[in-house]
């Protein structure tokens, strides 16, 4: 796509963080052991299972049983306010769709699009709002129930900076731009979108795609340390860590 792509002003917000896993139950416990928070019981009928996170921008554990062999799956959603202006304004960009807008109930309506960079991604539209959350069993676990920000893999990192700065309405702030292998971009719910090249990150079995938040790095270290965590990068710059779960996936802990 080029970067000549009308800005949409459309997506102002994360939704979920999405993860794909092969074992449902058993990634949900651990997830639950690594947030600290109670485990709901799961529904047989869905191929997910949700977090709720504090911000209401969830983390969805999804074994995409519907969708089976797809080479890529989502990797976040985006909420917007209007899935069909949403999905006009895409196709007007000549963005690739995935899937194009799906109907699951009434309230409901998604599709999904893939970036500059190969990347799945899709866009939500939902009225509901879970009434009665479910929260961490400890205010003060090391590890809490936010999610700083998702985490996009890029090849190019200049070339997807403009693709996501036309998709999301945002100018690039020349400030930001300083020959590094991120930038990431500020959304309205508090949960940014962190475009990040990884050549720091070339040892890594797998890339993170979301980083959860820990209010002191050193204690949340030593939690998931004694937990028996696979530890795949140790304490940077006293800000992040890097772990992985039982089915490989690199998850990033920082301040």
């Amino acid at each position: 796509m080029n970067t000549s792509m009308k800005e949409t002003k459309l997506l102002h917000e994360v939704k979920a963080a999405v993860l794909h896993v092969r074992d449902l139950p058993r990634m949900a416990a651990w997830y639950a052991k690594l947030l600290g928070m109670p485990l709901q019981p799961l529904d047989d009928d869905k191929p997910f299972y949700e977090f709720d996170m504090n911000n209401q921008v969830n983390l969805m554990l999804d074994d995409h049983r519907n969708k089976q062999g797809r080479e890529k799956y989502p990797i976040c959603m985006m909420r917007t306010t209007d899935i069909h202006r949403a999905r006009a304004c895409v196709q007007e960009n000549g963005i690739s769709i995935s899937q194009d807008v799906q109907l699951p109930h009434p309230g409901l309506a998604y599709l999904q699009i893939v970036d500059s960079e190969g990347n799945e991604i899709m866009i939500v539209q939902s009225d509901w709002v879970n009434p009665n959350p479910v929260r961490p069993t400890a205010p003060d676990h090391p590890i809490q129930n936010r999610i700083n920000s998702v985490v996009i893999p890029v090849a190019h990192l200049k070339r997807a900076t403009e693709w996501y700065s036309k998709l999301l309405g945002q100018q690039i702030k020349p400030d930001r731009q300083d020959g590094g292998p991120i930038y990431w971009f500020d959304m309205q719910n508090g949960t940014g979108i962190l475009l990040d090249d990884n050549r720091n990150n070339q040892d890594l079995a797998a890339l993170p795609t979301f980083m959860l938040k820990a209010s002191n790095i050193h204690e949340a270290y030593s939690f998931v340390r004694s937990s028996g965590v696979t530890i795949v990068r140790d304490v940077q710059f006293d800000h992040y860590f890097i772990i992985e779960d039982p089915e490989g996936n690199a998850v990033m802990i920082c301040l």
